[in-house]
């Protein structure tokens, strides 16, 4: 490459250059000494294939990838193109454009030119110079040392082509392999459906990708005499909806055979069939219109989510939409393409039988994620042209992972389109040119409720739970360190929840104030807990209060407690009572914590992978000693009562469900300065809080709070210590309460003195605003 090639190289957008790239890859890897147009055209297509077609009259590009890898295997490079002249027109078709950088779209129209192809495109700068329309024919680019004649080159092609088509054509260049066949008018079709081959020769469609065994199950069908009705059935997000949307994209470029050319492609909804039909027959009367446009030839009808068909539109002594659309299609007067989800497919389609007989089912499995990268590459490309946000593909790889690892209850591509159209919607709208990885990161993570700032968050929940004696400090590291690599994915089982904690014997009653411990440090609330009682389980069948009813029974449609996680992933999902239930309760709780996931009734997986879970049972340790106090100390050691926690645990739950948890406490050893801490930040706190909302600020003297932890032996729960404080404190208080509107606020000291509470007015006032 020359010096000023090099320098051109520069002036390209690192999309563009990664093009430039991959076409020398293509040269190195067949051996050739000089780039020739195909290892230009495969990198191209391999990389850009939907942008090419766009760009490119009569592209095709899947099977001109496949031809140009045979040119290249038969070492036939093609025309010599090289990189400096490639640049040169690049660089040249960025400039008309007001670009400082040639982006892929300017590569890619020089590259298309080179072999051939009619550009439907030009750069904004020459077109309003010109005043003519948007139809720039290129003809191939000229030799390194002609560069200087390009221009001359491209307006004798542009000549030529108005010659060949007429001007006609030239006035209306998308229109050149799509002519609509249909003979008769179709008002009806057009007020309540989307013509979607229109809207394909538009552009108003989204680039396509993919799926092209699916589209040619379609076609095949399509091309049937009797019953040429496709019904593409898969689960919600596979992109059913899509593959009829690359089917109008072949339509509209008459890449289908003979007997489909020039068919319009309609899309209606029964929903909007039934709108406003308030007058008894409007149903009828509208299908009725309906079935008779679209029996003409060359109409395809497409009705997404056809399950709704069922019963739609029917009163007593009428006829749903189905009811009326059944012997159409039976008799192949029209062709009907229809969409629905694999569980809406057997639960309406498949029990009538006669409807399910006029339609051909097409499974649509999930995309894999490498099918899902070209999509996403597409969609990219499409973004940089129309709204000019650039994504990178190490951004686009980095959307693909996030969305498998913890997008888990949705389906490619649908969750990963997703994440990238907000990537570049949070772009936009903080008016940026690009998304970078750490924006991706913040989007992706917002998204799915994902705490932001773990290591703040893991830190906020070690200090919390020593704060509040919940857990022994052991425990309390082994917990943030088993979260510290599953909160980031990096786990060797990334299924399982985040962390599972089993409580027994004493810490069992601390279950609540866990959960929530956690809840509020992680996830930022406190209402993010799920609790579920297995005390109630006590039966074999109680299974469905668990996970529901099947189908047909009573509670089949009832929202269960698990929804909720499914709902809300990131949240600490609290078990409670685990040794009360029945073991086949237990039995599915332990394969689910093992797996990842629970299955309910009507066969949708609910995942816990996101999840921190509680689990508690009230067993007892035998060695267990009984002394007054805060709580109770073993004389075993931190080892030894671990090991026997354990060991009781496994007796009582299995060991199959002991060996799950991450984390098994069965004491909490509490300090005199956690009770302190308690006191100060849990009871006088909430005291002084409320009695400010009165009128009366309270502070506390450290003679007060040595007083009441000398009578922690007395008061050894929380519960007795609210009742001694409301015998003792608060009827001193309600005496100092100001009479006036709220408005001033009286500060007050208390201290204790001489064997009693004393308190003294503290001088100065406030406004309390």
């Amino acid at each position: 490459m020359s010096e000023s090639g090099a320098d051109q190289l520069d002036a390209l957008t690192p999309g563009a250059k990664r093009l430039v790239e991959a076409a020398s890859q293509k040269q190195q890897q067949s051996g050739h000494a000089e780039l020739g147009v195909a290892h230009w055209m495969l990198a191209l297509l391999e990389r850009h294939g939907p942008m090419a077609e766009s760009l490119a009259q009569g592209l095709a590009a899947a099977s001109a990838q496949n031809s140009l890898q045979g040119q290249l295997r038969e070492a036939v490079p093609g025309q010599p193109l090289a990189l400096d002249t490639v640049l040169s027109l690049a660089v040249e078709r960025a400039r008309l454009r007001g670009k400082p950088q040639a982006t892929e779209r300017d590569l890619a129209a020089v590259i298309l030119a080179a072999d051939g192809y009619t550009i439907v495109e030009q750069p904004a700068a020459a077109a309003s110079a010109s005043g003519s329309a948007p139809d720039v024919r290129k003809a191939e680019p000229p030799a390194p040392d002609q560069a200087q004649e390009k221009s001359a080159q491209e307006k004798s092609v542009q000549e030529k082509g108005a010659r060949e088509k007429g001007a006609e054509e030239k006035a209306a260049p998308e229109l050149l392999q799509y002519r609509p066949r249909a003979k008769h008018p179709t008002p009806t079709l057009e007020q309540f459906g989307r013509d979607l081959t229109r809207e394909a020769v538009e552009g108003k469609l989204p680039p396509f990708v993919g799926r092209e065994e699916e589209i040619q199950l379609t076609i095949e069908t399509l091309c049937r005499r009797q019953k040429r009705n496709p019904v593409l059935v898969g689960p919600a997000g596979v992109g059913k909806t899509a593959i009829v949307e690359g089917l109008a994209h072949r339509i509209a470029r008459g890449d289908v055979p003979e007997v489909l050319r020039g068919s319009r492609l309609l899309a209606i909804q029964p929903s909007t069939l039934v709108a406003g039909a308030s007058v008894l027959g409007e149903v009828e009367k509208r299908m009725k219109a309906i079935i008779e446009e679209a029996s003409q030839e060359a109409i395809l009808l497409f009705i997404d989510e056809v399950h709704s068909i069922m019963g739609a539109g029917g009163r007593e002594g009428t006829s749903d939409i189905a009811s009326l659309l059944k012997p159409a299609l039976a008799r192949g007067a029209l062709a009907c393409i229809a969409a629905t989800t694999d569980d809406e497919y057997r639960k309406f389609i498949e029990t009538d039988s006669a409807l399910e007989r006029r339609f051909q089912p097409i499974r649509v499995q999930e995309m894999t994620a490498q099918q899902t990268f070209a999509v996403l590459a597409a969609l990219r490309d499409d973004y940089a042209a129309t709204r000019g946000v650039q994504v990178s593909d190490d951004v686009l790889g980095w959307l693909l992972d996030f969305a498998g690892r913890f997008l888990r209850n949705r389906y490619f591509p649908d969750k990963a389109v997703d994440l990238l159209e907000q990537c570049v919607a949070h772009a936009i709208a903080h008016s940026k040119t690009a998304v970078d990885q750490t924006t991706a990161r913040t989007v992706a993570q917002r998204i799915v409720g994902m705490p932001i700032a773990i290591e703040e968050r893991e830190s906020t929940l070690r200090e919390v739970l020593l704060e509040r004696s919940l857990l022994t400090e052991e425990e309390v590291r082994s917990l943030v360190n088993r979260l510290r690599v599953t909160m980031r994915g990096l786990d060797l089982r990334p299924a399982r929840p985040n962390a599972i904690i089993l409580l027994i014997d004493e810490v069992a009653e601390n279950g609540e104030a866990v959960a929530t411990a956690i809840s509020e440090a992680l996830f930022g609330a406190a209402e993010r807990v799920v609790n579920i009682d297995f005390s109630r389980f006590t039966q074999a069948h109680d299974i469905t209060m668990l996970i529901g009813a099947p189908p047909g029974y009573i509670g089949y449609s009832e929202t269960l407690p698990l929804h909720r996680v499914a709902q809300m992933p990131w949240c600490v999902l609290r078990c409670e009572n685990l040794d009360a239930c029945h073991p086949a309760v237990l039995e599915v709780l332990t394969n689910a914590l093992a797996e990842g996931f629970l299955t309910d009734a009507r066969g949708k997986r609910i995942y816990l992978s996101d999840t921190v879970v509680v689990l508690t049972a009230g067993i007892k340790l035998e060695s267990r000693r009984r002394v007054p106090g805060f709580k109770q100390k073993e004389d075993a050691g931190p080892k030894e009562s671990r090991s026997s926690a354990r060991l009781v645990a496994e007796e009582a739950l299995g060991a199959e469900l002991v060996d799950q948890c991450d984390l098994v406490s069965a004491e909490v050893l509490t300090t005199d300065q956690a009770s302190r801490h308690w006191l100060k930040k849990n009871l006088l706190a909430d005291i002084t809080d409320r009695y400010h909302k009165q009128g009366l600020k309270l502070s506390w003297d450290e003679s007060l709070i040595e007083w009441l932890m000398e009578q922690k032996n007395v008061y050894t729960n929380e519960r007795d210590w609210e009742r001694f404080v409301d015998e003792r404190l608060s009827p001193l208080l309600i005496h100092q309460l100001p009479e006036s509107d709220g408005r001033e606020i009286k500060s007050l000291h208390l201290k204790y003195d001489e064997g009693e509470i004393q308190v003294h007015s503290v001088e100065h006032s406030e406004r309390n605003e």
